[in-house]
C-alpha cells in the first residue's frame, strides 16, 4: 500500500506540475510561495557512484516513505547551524536533511522517487540554526506571511556561486535565509546571519533578463532599463503622453504615471521616486532598474 500511496503522489506531480512533501504547506498562495519542494528525513544510506553521492533518505513517520536523492557538483549544500557549505562526501547515516527541488521537475513514476534536488540543508545538531526558503516581496516578507527579514550590514548576502551581492540583487529571487531567533509578532521577524539568493527565474522573468541585458546602458552609476519593452513583458500596458512628456504604465487597477527628465512618478496617487531620471534614447523610454522592483511586485 505504501508503494501505491508514492506512486499516486508522484503521478499528481507529474499531472499538476506541483505537490505537498511532509513539510511543504498546503493552499494555493503557499504553494505560490516557493518555487520548491522540501522533503525531510533521515539518511539511511550513503553510496558514491560516478562522482555523485546517492543518499537514501527515509521520513520520520509510522509508515515512512524513502526517496534517492542523488548529489552532484550542482547542488547546493549547506549546514543549517553554520550557514556554510558542505562538501557531498561528507553526508553520513543517520543525518537529518532537508531536501529542496523544483517543482516542475518531471517525474519518473518508480518507487522509491530518484531525484536531483537543487539544494540540500543539512541539520546540524550541535548549533541553533533554521532555514527558511521561499519568495519574499519588497519589504522582505516571505509571500506565505511566516517570516519578515530584517537585513543588517553583517547579513552575508550571496549568490549561488557564494559571490558577494547587494540588498537590490535580492529582487525578484528566492531566497535560502539562514537565521536563529525570531520576534513573536506576526508574521515574526527576524535578523538572518546569511541570505543566498537563488537563480531560479520564471520564463518570464527569464525573458526581462534578456530583453535589460540586450538593451540597457548606464547613466551616473545607475543601469537605465527600457520602460515598454520591459513593462509589456510584464503584461502592462503602456501608452505615451506627449502632453506631459512621459507614459502612462497601467495593469489591473495598478497606474504609474512617468515623466521623463524627474525623479517622481505617481503610483496609484501616491508620489514615488527614481533612482535616477527617466530620460529618452533613441525614442525610447529608459527607467532605472529600481522600477522593476514595483513590476514584479505580488
Amino acid at each position: 500500500m505504501k508503494k501505491i500511496s508514492i506512486l499516486v503522489m508522484v503521478l499528481l506531480v507529474a499531472l499538476m506540475g506541483d505537490y505537498s512533501s511532509v513539510s511543504a504547506q498546503s493552499g494555493d498562495e503557499k504553494m505560490d510561495s516557493t518555487n520548491y519542494v522540501q522533503f525531510s528525513g533521515v539518511i539511511t544510506d550513503v553510496k558514491s557512484q560516478d562522482d555523485k553521492v546517492i543518499l537514501t533518505v527515509e521520513t520520520k513517520e509510522k509508515e515512512p516513505s524513502i526517496t534517492l536523492f542523488t548529489l552532484t557538483n550542482d547542488t547546493l549544500l549547506f549546514n543549517s547551524g553554520s550557514a556554510k557549505t558542505v562538501k557531498k562526501e561528507t553526508f553520513q547515516k543517520g543525518q537529518e536533511i532537508d531536501a529542496y527541488f523544483d517543482k516542475l521537475k518531471p517525474m519518473i513514476l518508480i518507487y522509491p522517487a530518484q531525484i536531483t534536488p537543487e539544494l540540500v540543508i543539512v541539520h546540524d545538531q550541535q548549533q541553533l540554526g533554521f532555514v527558511k526558503v521561499g519568495k519574499f516581496d519588497k519589504n522582505f516578507v516571505s509571500l506565505d506571511n511566516e517570516l519578515k527579514l530584517n537585513i543588517a550590514k553583517d547579513t552575508a548576502l550571496v549568490n549561488e556561486e557564494g559571490e558577494k551581492i547587494g540588498q537590490q540583487d535580492l529582487s525578484g529571487k528566492e531566497l535560502v535565509v539562514f537565521y536563529t531567533i525570531t520576534t513573536r509578532s506576526i508574521p515574526p521577524q527576524t535578523t538572518p546571519s546569511k541570505i543566498v539568493a537563488l537563480n531560479y527565474l520564471s520564463d518570464e522573468m527569464k525573458e526581462v533578463q534578456t530583453i535589460i541585458e540586450n538593451d540597457h546602458f548606464m547613466q551616473n552609476g545607475v543601469k537605465m532599463i527600457p520602460l515598454r519593452k520591459v513593462a509589456e513583458e510584464l503584461g502592462y500596458k503602456v501608452q505615451s503622453n506627449s502632453k506631459h512628456n512621459g507614459a502612462l504604465v497601467t495593469i489591473g487597477n495598478s497606474s504609474f504615471s512617468i515623466t521623463r527628465g524627474e525623479k517622481t512618478y505617481s503610483y496609484n496617487k501616491s508620489l514615488r521616486q527614481f533612482v535616477e531620471k527617466p530620460v529618452l534614447k533613441n525614442n525610447k523610454t529608459y527607467v532605472s532598474e529600481d522600477f522593476l522592483d514595483l513590476l514584479i511586485q505580488p
